[in-house]
């Protein structure tokens, strides 16, 4: 292989690499009403970016993250996610997690550092926890209602 043909395949490779690699937005469909799971290469995390069904998305009960690095839908949500990427270092990983429990009807606050975003990690409870419905966050912390119970993860 002489020089110039080698050069140009460097060249497409440095040019093509980076766009497979920078993966920025993920289509994610739940078909027929079932759960989908939707993932991507590397780390990061999704971030609701527009639906595209008549369906309405909601988080925590028609879609949410499935690990660091995967997305599900379900009922009939259709949606784009922007892939948020982190880089990997120690700092990172060192997130704050907060159980914040509503007794039945009654709305609670937990006070929290909310600064860096937040992310309902695992719902503890039988009554759906739902962004803007049954939980929510402010600058002050988190607030939960109608018997929603869940640990939440301070810091995207």
């Amino acid at each position: 292989m002489n020089r110039k043909t080698f050069g140009s395949i460097i060249i497409l490779f440095l040019l093509l690499a980076p766009a497979a690699l920078a993966q920025r937005e993920i289509r994610c469909e739940s078909d027929y009403g079932r759960r989908h799971v939707c993932s991507w290469e590397g780390w990061g995390r999704a971030s609701f970016a527009r639906q595209l069904s008549k369906t309405a998305c909601i988080e925590g009960r028609t879609w949410g993250h499935d690990g660091r690095n995967a997305v599900w839908v379900s009922n009939g949500c259709r949606a784009d996610f922007f892939i948020e990427r982190e880089e990997r270092r120690e700092e990172h990983h060192r997130r704050s997690v907060v159980i914040c429990e509503s007794d039945r009807d009654d709305r609670h606050f937990c006070e929290a550092d909310t600064s860096r975003g937040i992310t309902l990690t695992r719902q503890l409870s039988r009554r759906d926890c739902v962004l803007n419905r049954t939980w929510g966050y402010n600058s002050r912390g988190i607030w939960v209602s109608h018997g929603c119970r869940a640990e939440f993860t301070l810091g995207r």
